[in-house]
């Protein structure tokens, strides 16, 4: 592991800092892709083409949630808004930024979708870009869940190519509990 940035929304950081990016380009962004642009930033190698694996359980929700609003009252849908609600908008945004010309992958796995994601990077063997990112959750779904879900984000740089003897089946699927678990891995290694 080379590098980790983790950004969760509090009272200090109500939003995630995306000031590097244009003002034109900044206000047609999602809550999913500013959260994602603002930790891959300090993370990615700039200059470099490296995979990303994207991982999200939700997606681009809030996107979906206004399309499903604005189909339900127009009868259409936007075109532009529809672009970017699919779930490879975000590290499509990050390539586009970064003027990567590599492969991204996304993913989503319910409760598990952080862990389905590090074992992905995991299998990719290679330098690479781990990224994951939740908007808030439309207030209309948080009744039906669980837990209360933060707008988050984390991105770790980090080359796979010699990994082994993870135990898959201790990587944490919570994004605080996985936070610590890589960040404890990565001092172990120096």
């Amino acid at each position: 592991i080379e590098k980790i940035e983790v950004w969760q929304e509090t009272e200090e950081a109500p939003s995630p800092d995306v000031s590097f990016i244009p003002p034109l380009v900044r206000r047609r962004l999602t809550d999913l892709e500013k959260a994602a642009l603002s930790v891959s930033y300090n993370t990615y190698p700039h200059g470099e083409d490296i995979p990303i694996v994207f991982a999200s359980r939700w997606g681009e929700m809030g996107t979906t949630v206004k399309l499903i609003r604005q189909f339900h009252l127009d009868g259409e849908m936007s075109p532009a808004l529809f672009s970017t609600s699919v779930h490879n908008a975000s590290p499509g945004m990050v390539s586009l930024r970064e003027s990567s010309h590599s492969s991204y992958t996304a993913i989503a796995a319910g409760e598990d979708t952080i862990k389905a994601g590090f074992i992905e990077a995991l299998a990719m063997r290679c330098r690479l870009l781990f990224l994951y990112a939740e908007e808030r959750v439309d207030p209309i779904y948080t009744s039906h869940l669980k837990e209360n879900h933060k707008w988050s984000a984390f991105s770790v740089l980090m080359d796979t190519s010699s990994a082994r003897d993870v135990d898959v089946c201790g990587i944490p699927e919570k994004f605080d509990d996985f936070i610590h678990w890589i960040g404890q891995g990565s001092e172990a290694r120096g």
